[in-house]
């Protein structure tokens, strides 16, 4: 009843037979951009209001939007350890 599809992710290809597992997998890896987005939109938003109200601009909107890409990139590195943890 159910085919094999065929999913491709960065250099790994996993075969996928349920469609429920086909839906998990692309709902998992879609909401990377979203959280890497949001954690540099609001580390930006943080450093622009810590500005207006220190009067220090634009040192805090600097400082917040290195943390806020900094954020972005532990989302990557909690994926891939989350992914090497299922390959093993």
């Amino acid at each position: 009843m159910f085919r094999a599809i065929k999913v491709r992710y960065l250099s790994r290809c996993i075969l996928v037979e349920d469609r429920k597992e086909l839906f998990k997998l692309v709902s998992r890896y879609s909401t990377i951009g979203l959280e890497m987005g949001f954690s540099v939109f609001i580390g930006l938003l943080i450093g622009i209001y810590l500005d207006k109200f220190l009067k220090t601009p634009p040192w805090m909107t600097i400082i917040f939007l290195f943390y806020g890409i900094i954020a972005a990139f532990r989302v990557i590195l909690r994926i891939a350890k989350e992914d090497k943890q299922e390959d093993s």
